[in-house]
């Protein structure tokens, strides 16, 4: 995910917050690859999700300047599914 477009997504028109942001785009994507694997990448409909699934993770990591997860915080039924959907992708070597 590109930088411009998450700082859209954020509504953020300045430069200050660039680094911060720029290391939640590269964590939120190792988190989604660890979490399912890679495979997801090879179908199109799949990578959508995820970049809705990044978009939402960089969000909720941005909201709360951290990655830190209350105790008393509901399931986010909307990331579960589609870290389910995604699992579901396995890679095919040619």
């Amino acid at each position: 995910m590109e930088l411009e477009t998450i700082k859209i997504y954020l509504k953020i028109d300045n430069d200050e917050e660039d680094q911060d942001l720029q290391e939640l785009i590269d964590v939120s994507l190792i988190y989604i690859d660890s979490m399912v694997g890679e495979g997801y990448k090879e179908d199109t409909k799949a990578v959508k999700l995820a970049s809705l699934l990044q978009k939402k993770l960089i969000a909720d990591m941005h909201e709360n300047k951290g990655t830190e997860v209350a105790s008393d915080t509901k399931t986010d039924r909307i990331v579960v599914s589609i870290l389910d959907k995604l699992t579901g992708f396995e890679s095919v070597s040619i």
